[in-house]
């Protein structure tokens, strides 16, 4: 993974942009009085026929769609990356924090959340390394080959949470 991540700074800056997105969310939802983080969505409608094979490729092109807007900064010089990787992790905190006040145990949140999510947040953050690599981009040399692995490794990983979030995840959240 070293010979991958060059730049552990960048990782390192994706990593706390997500986190503090969601600690910031987990924080704002519970400092007000309310009983659902986004009002008109509960588990009913949300997971409304997004379960197996359909539910799984749901998730996966939703997904990747936030993956190529987090990778388009490293055409643009970082910019879109820095506010969707942190507005990706208010949201997670948001939802979670929601969900809580509305009575979900943690237990079930974290398994509402852990099965899938150990693949996705990583896809999420290496996203969001390659975008923030776009500060580099053109004053270094480019390993393509490299990229080219990091792309596959977030491919991959979106795949394995899709699969996840489609067949295993508890549909709680």
């Amino acid at each position: 993974m070293n010979i991958l991540l060059k730049d552990k700074s960048l990782l390192l800056f994706s990593i706390i942009l997500f986190a503090g997105g969601m600690i910031l969310g987990i924080t704002l939802i519970l400092s007000v009085n309310t009983e659902t983080a986004v009002l008109g969505m509960n588990s009913e409608n949300y997971y409304d026929k997004r379960e197996g094979f359909e539910g799984s490729l749901f998730f996966f092109i939703q997904n990747l769609k936030v993956v190529l807007l987090l990778v388009s900064g490293i055409l643009l010089f970082g910019i879109p990356t820095v506010p969707i990787l942190f507005l990706n992790g208010l949201w997670l905190g948001g939802v979670l924090a929601g969900n809580y006040l509305s009575g979900m145990g943690v237990t079930e949140l974290f398994l509402a959340v852990v099965p899938h999510g150990l693949f996705e947040i990583p896809a999420l953050i290496l996203a969001g390394y390659l975008g923030l690599y776009g500060l580099k981009f053109y004053t270094e040399k480019k390993s393509w080959k490299r990229l080219s692995y990091i792309v596959g490794s977030i491919v991959l990983l979106l795949f394995l949470a899709s699969f996840i979030e489609g067949f295993v995840t508890p549909k709680s959240i």
